[in-house]
């Protein structure tokens, strides 16, 4: 056969139908295509394989086969050469299934020219040859694919190999986190330890601060009145006895004084507290002639040459309560003048900083060690001994915070001491109406008292008798609240720590019981309570304990004020 020409492979049992493509592939002038026939299925699939058939032409209506079948077996018989449909059967869904199946085309008799059939030949002819430079290409990818497959194996034992040795550095890092997390583990255990010895120490030292100044203010008030108990005969003499009750008073105010100055160190600023201008260089000017016996006097007795240099720029006034802030500097320049020996100079300085004046109080004293420079603020600190009781600097660090200020301590052993203060300037604030007082009660009142220790108890009973006051009292809240119910009272006069019930949960159900009943709590955390703004729910007004006659009768006017109407 000549190797031009495209062997067509007709499979058509209608010579009338032969001759009809032959004239029209003749018509068309071209001699490319070569036919072989075939009448039967049969005889179409033998010729197929025989070599040289490039294209089937193929009727499904055959002798020995009809339809959709003729097709599935002829391109099951030659799946790799493009098969022509060429059907008496004009039936849509019949050329569809053909197709899909992989069939180039569906032509149907009568209804083709020679035109179409040609340009569907020559299309089969191209479809071939692309099938063929696709399968080339295939192989190429696949060979291509292979050698990446086998790089990629490579890579991919190289890889595990890799995963192996990081597993290993793995275990190893988390071996070594297991052991870091227990010597942490370890530490934080002994870390807790240290605070809670630092917090029992920082205790002791609290409770060894106040145990001092409370026996000092104890100890007229136990001697005077074991005087006066043990020797009846000074009773006769009313003058001794009134300056020896008088010197008890004091020392009673005294230790009242020592619980009081301790809210200093954690009260903060209350909001209806309006801070007035100060200038501060005035004030700094005021404390130096107000300290003048400490600094000069007193050091000059013992030997010591003191000398105040003042440094003051002109800066505007602060905003601030002008009686702490003296405390605050004659505290300052006592602990200066308390670190000199032989002699030396305390320098006073102010400038301005942004919004805030700046003071610093310089001293060549004997300075401070890290450790004491780093406590030095702490309550009941002291490196003083007997000669103090660690409440200055505490107080000083109380009264900046108040004032939204900063403090700074800069010292050296041997070089002296540098504390710098930045206080905020002074800025117009809304005044703040001062409450008027309030009125006492125009006739005596029916009043349960709850206390727990029988000697307040009793006090409290003969200032309220003194008043004309009538009293029902109560050792415990569980009891108190049983009085309460079966009587009828003006007010609620409680303690607050007590046994069974205590003076919160007494507050909270006699308001239940009875909304506008007046509650005031008398109690030892007053202070305490006042400084960390705590007020319990029922509770209206709290006074602090110990308390006078006068302080007595204002808490129970201004509670029943207080109380809801």
């Amino acid at each position: 056969m000549d190797s031009n020409k495209v062997n067509v492979l007709l499979v058509e049992d209608n010579d009338k139908h032969v001759r009809l493509l032959q004239q029209m592939l003749f018509k068309t002038g071209d001699a490319n295509f070569q036919i072989i026939r075939a009448s039967t299925l049969g005889e179409g699939i033998e010729r197929t394989v025989l070599p040289g058939v490039q294209l089937i032409l193929l009727d499904l209506s055959l002798p020995d086969s009809e339809g959709l079948e003729t097709f599935s077996k002829m391109h099951e018989a030659a799946p790799d050469v493009p098969i022509i449909v060429l059907s008496g059967m004009d039936d849509e869904e019949l050329a569809m299934e053909t197709v899909q199946r992989g069939a180039q085309d569906y032509l149907v008799k009568g209804h083709v020219d020679n035109r179409s059939l040609i340009r569907a030949m020559r299309y089969a002819q191209e479809r071939k040859r692309s099938q063929q430079e696709l399968q080339r290409a295939h192989g190429e990818l696949e060979r291509r694919v292979n050698e990446r497959t086998a790089d990629l194996v490579q890579a991919n034992e190289k890889l595990q190999r890799e995963i192996v040795e990081r597993k290993r550095a793995e275990d190893a890092l988390r071996e070594s986190n297991r052991q870091l997390a227990e010597a942490m583990a370890k530490l934080r255990e002994q870390q807790e330890h240290a605070i809670q010895r630092e917090r029992l120490h920082a205790l002791g030292r609290m409770a060894s601060g106040i145990a001092h100044d409370f026996n000092n203010a104890l100890a007229p008030i136990l001697g005077f009145s074991e005087l006066l108990l043990l020797r009846s005969e000074m009773l006769s003499d009313p003058e001794k006895v009134k300056s020896y009750l008088e010197m008890i008073h004091t020392a009673a105010q005294d230790s009242a004084n020592v619980v009081s100055r301790l809210r200093e160190f954690y009260r903060y600023r209350e909001e209806a507290e309006v801070f007035a201008p100060v200038p501060l260089n005035d004030l700094l000017n005021q404390v130096v002639s107000l300290t003048q016996p400490k600094w000069k006097d007193q050091a000059l007795a013992l030997g010591v040459n003191i000398r105040i240099k003042t440094e003051l720029e002109n800066i505007p006034t602060i905003s601030g309560n002008e009686a702490e802030l003296r405390e605050m500097l004659t505290n300052i320049i006592f602990n200066s003048v308390d670190a000199i020996t032989g002699s030396g100079t305390i320098t006073l300085r102010t400038f301005k900083r942004g919004g805030s004046a700046i003071l610093q109080i310089i001293d060549n004293g004997i300075g401070m060690t890290d450790e004491v420079r780093s406590r030095c603020l702490e309550p009941f600190f002291s490196t003083k001994e007997e000669r103090g009781t660690g409440l200055g600097l505490g107080i000083v660090y109380g009264i900046v915070r108040r004032h939204d200020g900063k403090i700074d301590i800069e010292s050296e052993l041997g070089k002296g001491t540098a504390v710098t203060i930045s206080l905020p300037l002074y800025k117009e604030q809304k005044p703040v109406e001062k409450p008027a007082a309030a009125e006492m009660p125009a006739k005596p009142l029916r009043i349960l008292v709850v206390e727990d220790e029988p000697l307040v108890r009793e006090v409290i009973g003969v200032y309220l008798r003194e008043d004309h006051h009538t009293i029902e009292t109560a050792a415990n809240g569980r009891e108190a609240l049983e009085k309460f119910q079966d009587g009828a009272f003006d007010l609620v006069l409680t303690d607050r720590a007590m046994p069974e019930m205590n003076g919160d949960q007494l507050a909270a159900e006699v308001k239940k019981i009875s909304p506008h009943m007046p509650v005031v709590l008398l109690t030892g955390f007053g202070d305490l309570m006042s400084g960390m703004g705590e007020h319990p729910a029922g509770v209206d007004l709290v006074i602090s304990k110990p308390f006078t006659l006068n302080t007595l009768r204002d808490g129970i006017a201004r509670g029943l004020q207080n109380a809801p109407h």
